[in-house]
């Protein structure tokens, strides 16, 4: 169930969503004529799978590309590709919710790393964006895992630190030790039962559902700060 940092990385983590978020469908993707062809190959590939998925968790009855919340737009944005901006060779294409901070890829090149300007947030030495994680398909999973947690129908965050003995069921490691915008592993996901997913994010536990009935997983009730979307 771990999803492997590897070359595997991103057919596992489709594999997660669907498992997650339900099959993909053909209308989910961006149409290939409509995706940059500058973009990495990671990122085209993403694009065509899951670049129109709506939101499950909202009853918004959208079915077809482009109109309605989309699966990974809860949190942070993964910009659409008509909001894709180029400057000095490289591409812009995720931003934070109130866009404090940005991050981009290099165009043309498919190994490149993910460069953010969010450490302008806490350094004021910092003028452009740096590089926060070397690998696409690492941030990525990362990202997109986030999502599925902030994006959920029933979600919010747990008292006190990541405690195994709190769940009824055994937590299993789905992504561990993640990078995101810090330049240092910031995020751990894992499964509990088939419905619960659970997210530790600098040592905040959050939690994240499809369905209410998941939330009995946790043993103290009391624990639950439920978060209304």
């Amino acid at each position: 169930m771990l999803i492997p940092d590897n070359e595997q990385t991103m057919e596992r983590l489709k594999a997660f969503i669907c498992k997650w978020a339900g099959p993909a469908k053909p209308q989910y993707g961006v149409r290939p004529d409509l995706i940059p062809a500058d973009l990495p190959a990671v990122l085209k590939d993403f694009y065509a799978f899951a670049g129109n998925w709506p939101n499950p968790s909202l009853d918004s009855g959208v079915s077809s590309a482009g109109s309605g919340p989309k699966l990974f737009q809860a949190q942070d944005i993964w910009l659409e590709p008509d909001e894709l901006e180029r400057e000095e060779g490289r591409i812009t294409f995720l931003s934070e919710n109130q866009c404090t901070w940005s991050c981009s890829i290099e165009a043309g090149r498919d190994d490149s790393p993910v460069y953010s300007d969010a450490a302008r947030l806490w350094d004021d030495r910092l003028e452009g964006s740096e590089i926060v994680c070397p690998s696409l398909p690492h941030f990525m999973t990362t990202f997109c895992l986030q999502e599925l947690v902030f994006g959920s129908r029933y979600f919010g965050k747990l008292e006190g630190a990541l405690d195994p003995g709190v769940f009824r069921e055994t937590l299993h490691p789905i992504w561990l030790d993640g990078y995101y915008v810090f330049k240092e592993p910031s995020h751990s996901f894992y499964l509990c039962g088939d419905n619960l997913l659970i997210m530790d994010y600098y040592s905040d536990v959050w939690y994240g559902s499809l369905e209410e009935s998941a939330l009995s997983l946790i043993a103290d009730p009391g624990m639950v700060k439920p978060i209304e979307p």
